[in-house]
């Protein structure tokens, strides 16, 4: 059996989603994962961590962990995969993740692939599945080094197990020992923005691209998912146009969904969104462009402008 520790992520909301489901996919290959947490007081962390499917869970603290810096937490995910003689560490493909599994694999003089979407074992080797060129091209990667592998999972690669499926595991403590060099960084302050947006759990997402055509243009989609219960997601040209807040950013720079019903205003289908929304249920395309790719993917199709077609909807609605 394949040996395996899962770094788990976790801020002011608990563990990430995307670590539980890098979590849920170390069970998927038949494997008893441990779980690796960093920081301070993770008694709670720790509860959850083997209730949604962790073998055991290591905590480390030590108060370098307290805020994410990537010299300390690379040493600590470094010195125990090697305690725990780990052949394959996965993480979350985050911000934090991307920067911490190559920092820690170079320690160890290890193999890292970041972003990937799938992970097989074939006789207990891993293949490293990356979807790359605008998802033309499918790679698979095999590690040629000795020691463990370090891999990054995109958002979507599993679905994290819900509370108590797995059976309970073991909590282990366990010291880092940290250099001068490794403390040579601290945090002064640190802000957090609350969340207030969980597109991952809407079963209606009204999304809008850059086809809707300016802020105030999306009051009206805002109009048409208050009608329906769901919330707003965008395209990233959007978000990055300043109409919406980067929180509702759906795609391969922001989260993957799984709605019921997707409706997509001004969206043309640009690779980097759909990868978002392959696991929606319903997708319903509203653009002027007949030819618009975005319609290859979706269900149903409605060649219209926004601002004839949404209020007319709306007005159907009641």
């Amino acid at each position: 059996m394949t040996r395996m520790l899962v770094y788990l992520e976790h801020d002011e909301s608990g563990i990430t989603d995307l670590s539980l489901q890098a979590l849920a996919l170390a069970r998927g290959l038949g494997g008893e994962p441990a779980a690796l947490l960093l920081g301070e007081e993770l008694a709670g962390l720790a509860a959850q961590a083997v209730e949604r499917g962790a073998a055991s869970a290591i905590v480390v603290e030590h108060p370098a962990l307290r805020a994410h810096l990537a010299l300390p937490a690379a040493r600590a995910l470094a010195e125990t995969a090697r305690e725990t003689k780990a052949e394959l560490v996965l993480l979350p493909a985050s911000t934090v993740g991307n920067d911490l599994a190559p920092r820690a694999a170079a320690l160890l003089e290890a193999a890292c692939v970041v972003d990937c979407d799938g992970v097989e074992l074939t006789g207990g080797a891993p293949r490293l599945l990356r979807t790359e060129f605008d998802a033309s091209v499918r790679t698979a990667y095999e590690p040629v080094v000795a020691g463990p592998v370090f891999v990054t999972l995109k958002d979507g690669v599993a679905q994290a197990l819900p509370a108590g499926a797995a059976g309970g595991g073991e909590v282990v403590t366990q010291a880092v020992t940290l250099g001068e060099a490794d403390l040579c960084g601290q945090v002064e302050r640190r802000e957090v923005a609350k969340k207030t947006v969980n597109l991952k759990d809407a079963r209606v997402i009204v999304g809008g691209g850059a086809g809707v055509g300016g802020k105030e243009a999306f009051a009206l989609l805002e109009r048409l998912a208050a009608r329906l219960g769901g919330e707003i997601g965008a395209t990233r040209a959007s978000v990055d146009a300043g109409w919406v807040s980067a929180e509702r950013q759906i795609g391969q720079t922001g989260v993957t969904v799984r709605p019921d019903l997707y409706i997509a205003c001004g969206i043309s289908g640009a690779v980097q969104h759909l990868v978002g929304i392959r696991d929606a249920k319903t997708v319903v395309a509203i653009n002027s462009d007949a030819s618009a790719p975005i319609f290859r993917v979706s269900h149903y199709r409605i060649v219209g402008d926004l601002g004839v077609v949404v209020p007319k909807l709306i007005e159907l609605l009641g």
